[in-house]
């Protein structure tokens, strides 16, 4: 089935017209290549406002992380003392690493996304990851301590 553009006044495929209602099968009056070149000089004459939108929307998405981040941390104390302090506590990767949780937030990812990582972890203040992490990595003070001196 052909269709003219409202618009270039070409002749082309409906497939080349995006559905207004895919319900109902009514399709847009002008083409995909016309639409697409409005919407780019629409953007344009109002890229203020999108960014703007756009900026508060990462805002929100942000808050909603952090708040998220927060609450499980309360819920969640240190696996290896106790502490609770939210402050003080931290995520430790068991496995698959993707990022920090913290990039993820200020990435603006998903609440789903930094769900996922957070499955990952196991909570333990700084002091604790510390130590966990010099078991793990098999540091000794005295490497450390010839590396200060080095």
């Amino acid at each position: 089935m052909i269709r003219r553009c409202t618009k270039c006044q070409r002749c082309k495929p409906i497939a080349e017209f995006t559905f207004k209602s895919k319900a109902t099968g009514l399709r847009h009056s002008q083409c995909r290549e016309c639409t697409r070149a409005s919407l780019r000089v629409h953007y344009v004459k109002n890229k203020s406002y999108y960014l703007s939108k756009t900026k508060k929307r990462s805002t929100k998405i942000r808050t909603e992380a952090k708040n998220y981040i927060y609450s499980y941390l309360l819920m969640h104390p240190c696996v290896d003392c106790g502490e609770k302090d939210p402050v003080v506590l931290e995520f430790d990767h068991k496995r698959d690493k993707v990022k920090a949780v913290s990039q993820l937030i200020r990435k603006g990812c998903t609440l789903k996304v930094i769900k996922e990582e957070v499955g990952k972890c196991e909570v333990r203040c700084a002091n604790c990851h510390r130590r966990k992490t010099a078991e793990d990595f098999h540091w000794s003070k005295k490497k450390i301590n010839n590396a200060l001196v080095a």
